[in-house]
């Protein structure tokens, strides 16, 4: 056993000097030959610049068989294996190559383009056993290339050669070194022999006493120390498997998963917990890599979950992993969990391992997500009603002036030749003001304060008829198919906002599809019961009527769908859209009651679902009074604040044979009634107005006039006129702006009525 020992010594200093000596001759021959490939890369830059200057000279004379000359002597020198000129495109002007080191370079033409560097600035690397060089050609403008390629042999051979003469002195010390070690070691094995044995016998014999050979002093004195340490190691054992115990007994009752390992990041220890949360038992997961038992699912935060732990073992700190993570079990159950790694320090202040401890906060992360979206729903909420009040705070000055533009439009219009540019022009004029008045209609129903008059609605009748109407909108291209829904129940709800719904959602279908396409029409009667819905969704439960509209677009991405709700956001390119469509349909459906969702994916189409909740009522078949015949000769007073609207209103209705009286103050319209004196059939008024407001003033003048009717208008949005104004939604109303032929209608409906 001795003999196979000492030489076990003798070999293992033996390699260990041949392992010093090779990697001295590593070193030493790799610096020498980095200086020389630096000394050669500074030498190619130079050589490089050199002849890119020199034809730069005869590229701009176009002395071609000049420049060939020129680089066949630049080739000569040492180590260069080619040379190539090239032009801005890559079309080479000069090619010459040099097949080694023996043979002197040549042209060649075998080659006509070579791939160039992109930019100006010169490029040097290295490509396998060769130095390349790029550089510009200059002169004024940029002319080309010059490519030189150096060998890098002679690096190579000044390798080998300090390699060989490190080998062989190497060698010399290896010989020398083994015959010292094998005269030095000798002696001290007779002592590690003898101490070997009582080794082997202390270990058979735990707690007992073990006699040793004499001679040797220091392992006469070794002998009586370890058996002495015998019975104290043997009583220390029984101590620490108490202590092992109670330590098991606290880990398995704690109720935090505990996971610990070593210093190779290997299981030691895996608590009750940590097994359900990993699904690894702890026999199971002993001696298994941490990363193959723990399975964290990387974070925006935290990336790299293995460096982080790595750092607790490096930095000897205890570590919390920023934020919640996702730890997945052996069968696919996944938990959130935070995770916190200590360091293990045995009591001689070395690292043993790591703990990790690993808090399950799966319910608690459920109930912070659920906060989270109510709180969005709320901001979000906010935002809207925050521009909801802005539409309504410029609608009534907008519709004003709006108003003044179409009927002053309309007016002129009347008074020209149709075929003249003229009437043209004042069209363009109309079209616009138009144009604007329905984004401003959109802006009131994005903000649910569209003056709206619901009725008792089929769906299915209403889209029935609609569907002529959306196959123009949409084109011919794409296919429209219309599934209606069974003994479908009724909804309350204003036919001309229902148009609007479907004529923005199909409008958007059109621009999701590329081409041909598809869109489906569907409609459905579902229950919905607090159990279906949960506690954070907002949507109306019992009966309701679902609409929905499907496409086999383009789809979207899931930051799209977060905003496409918002006023005025848009994904179409300037001058096709004024991100208000997909509003104003959210703002009718919340407007009635009603919820909106949408399920979408790139590439897999778009679908909205509109619920609007059930009524019992009866579907109220509404028949439109005939409007042919707008003109009339009955009295009208009108009363109006806005100067310019009155002036438009009076000329209107003057135009359309009426006998019209202007009042711009309700105290003036007082005084014109003069207390039943004169006969007024109609009652045109503003709603809001200082001093008194439009229904009060019509209660004072109904006293003296009786058989007066009343037609309101206003610019105002609906709920401002509600607070306002003191007026329902069963008296005759007219928006502001309105058109000649609007008006008309009203005050013949309000004549009628």
């Amino acid at each position: 056993m001795t003999s196979r020992l000492e030489v076990k010594i003798i070999v293992s200093l033996a390699l260990i000097l041949t392992m010093l000596i090779a990697v001295y001759g590593w070193w030493i021959g790799s610096r020498q030959t980095s200086v020389y490939i630096q000394a050669l890369s500074y030498n190619l830059r130079i050589l490089s610049r050199s002849n890119a200057d020199n034809a730069a000279h005869f590229m701009v004379i176009r002395e071609y068989a000049g420049l060939e000359a020129h680089m066949l002597d630049s080739a000569n020198l040492p180590d260069v294996v080619s040379i190539q000129v090239a032009e801005p495109d890559g079309n080479l002007l000069c090619n010459i190559v040099r097949p080694n080191r023996a043979e002197l370079p040549e042209v060649s033409y075998d080659v006509k383009w070579v791939r160039v560097p992109q930019g100006s600035q010169p490029v040097l690397k290295r490509e396998g056993n060769q130095l390349v060089s790029w550089s510009p050609i200059v002169a004024g403008a940029k002319l080309g290339w010059v490519k030189i390629a150096l060998s890098l042999d002679t690096a190579q051979r000044l390798l080998h050669a300090i390699w060989r003469s490190t080998l062989v002195i190497g060698t010399l010390w290896i010989i020398v070194g083994t015959v010292l070690m094998a005269l030095v070691v000798r002696p001290p094995l007779r002592a590690v022999r003898e101490l070997a044995r009582f080794a082997h016998e202390l270990q058979n014999r735990k707690g007992a006493q073990v006699s040793v050979s004499r001679g040797v002093y220091e392992i006469d004195m070794l002998a009586d120390a370890l058996n002495h340490s015998s019975g104290e190691l043997l009583w220390a054992e029984q101590r620490l498997l108490a202590e092992q115990e109670r330590l098991s007994v606290t880990l398995q009752s704690i109720g935090d998963g505990v996971i610990a390992t070593d210093t190779e990041s290997r299981i030691v220890l895996v608590n009750h917990v940590a097994e359900l949360m990993t699904g690894w038992t702890e026999k199971q997961a002993t001696g298994v890599g941490l990363d193959q038992v723990l399975c964290i699912e990387p974070s925006d935060s935290l990336p790299d979950i293995r460096e982080a732990l790595q750092a607790v073992m490096e930095r000897r700190q205890t570590i919390e992993l920023s934020g919640l993570h996702r730890v997945w079990s052996r069968d696919c159950v996944s938990r959130t969990v935070t995770v916190i790694g200590a360091p293990i320090i045995d009591s001689a202040a070395r690292l043993a391992g790591m703990v990790l401890v690993i808090r399950d906060l799966t319910e608690k992360a459920k109930m912070e997500a659920e906060k989270t979206g109510l709180a969005e729903q709320l901001l979000q909420s906010q935002k809207m009603e925050a521009v909801g009040k802005l539409a309504g705070g410029v609608a009534h000055d907008f519709n004003n002036m709006l108003g003044v533009i179409i009927g002053n439009a309309e007016l002129a219009m009347m008074g020209v030749e149709p075929s003249g540019k003229l009437h043209e022009r004042l069209q363009g004029i109309l079209y616009a003001a138009n144009r604007s008045a329905e984004i401003t209609r959109q802006l009131l129903a994005f903000s649910r304060q569209q003056h709206a008059k619901p009725k008792v609605l089929d769906l299915n009748e209403v889209i029935a008829k609609m569907l002529k109407m959306l196959h123009r909108l949409i084109g011919e291209d794409i296919e429209v198919v219309w599934s209606p829904g069974r003994d479908i129940w009724k909804v309350k709800l204003d036919p001309t906002q229902l148009d609007q719904i479907m004529a923005n959602l199909c409008v958007n279908a059109r621009d999701a599809i590329a081409g041909i396409g598809r869109m489906d029409i569907r409609t459905e009667n579902i229950e919905l019961t607090p159990e279906k819905l949960g506690p954070a969704v907002e949507m109306p439960q019992g009966r309701c009527v679902m609409l929905e509209v499907s496409d086999s677009g383009c789809g979207m991405r899931r930051e799209v769908m977060e905003r496409i709700f918002e006023p005025f956001y848009t994904t179409k390119e300037v001058g096709r859209g004024t991100g208000l469509g997909l509003a104003t349909v959210f703002g009718i459906v919340k407007q009635n009651d009603g919820h909106i969702e949408v399920q979408s994916e790139p590439g897999a189409g778009t679908s909205f679902r509109i619920y609007f909740p059930a009524v019992e009522e009866e579907v109220q078949e509404h028949q439109k009074k005939s409007v042919a015949a707008i003109r009339g000769n009955e009295t009208i007073l009108i009363v109006e604040d806005e100067p310019s609207i009155n002036a438009l209103a009076t000329t209107m209705l003057s135009e359309l044979g009426y006998r019209v009286l202007s009042a711009g103050t309700p105290g003036e319209a007082v005084k014109m009634a003069d207390g039943g004196q004169v006969k007024i059939d109609l009652l045109l008024t503003d709603i809001i107005m200082p001093g008194m407001n439009g229904r009060d003033l019509s209660e004072l003048l109904q006293r003296s006039h009786p058989d007066m009717k009343c037609l309101f208008m206003s610019g105002y949005t609906a709920d401002i006129i509600s607070e306002r104004g003191n007026i329902g939604r069963e008296v005759c109303f007219v928006q502001k702006p309105f058109t000649t032929q609007a008006l008309a209608a009203k005050v013949r409906e309000a004549l009628q009525a």
